[in-house]
């Protein structure tokens, strides 16, 4: 019998990621749960089917964990998004763009 295989490594940050280190879990599941399919996720980021659906398992095994990370940066998120909207406005007005 083989060893396991390990998918998913926590960088520095505490960040979940494949094992290559360069996808984060939490994105990787977000872009799955929008619909995207396992096998493009897979081919676009260099990564074995194997690999996007550990990543799968365990965003679902740590739902809890990702919840309160969503919480947790959605006011910031939105004030970004309302700051972007008032520098685009700003640059309209400069511009006399309507």
């Amino acid at each position: 019998m083989q060893a396991p295989i390990i998918h998913i490594l926590i960088d520095e940050q505490g960040t979940p990621r494949t094992i290559n280190g360069r996808v984060k879990v939490h994105m990787l599941a977000k872009k799955h749960l929008a619909g995207e399919p396992v096998t493009e996720l897979a081919k676009h980021y260099g990564l074995t089917v194997a690999d996007v659906y550990a990543a799968l398992a365990y965003y679902h095994d740590n739902r809890t964990y990702f919840d309160a990370h969503d919480a947790q940066v959605q006011p910031l998120i939105e004030q970004a998004k309302q700051h972007t909207a008032a520098i685009q406005q700003k640059i309209s007005q400069h511009t006399g763009d309507n």
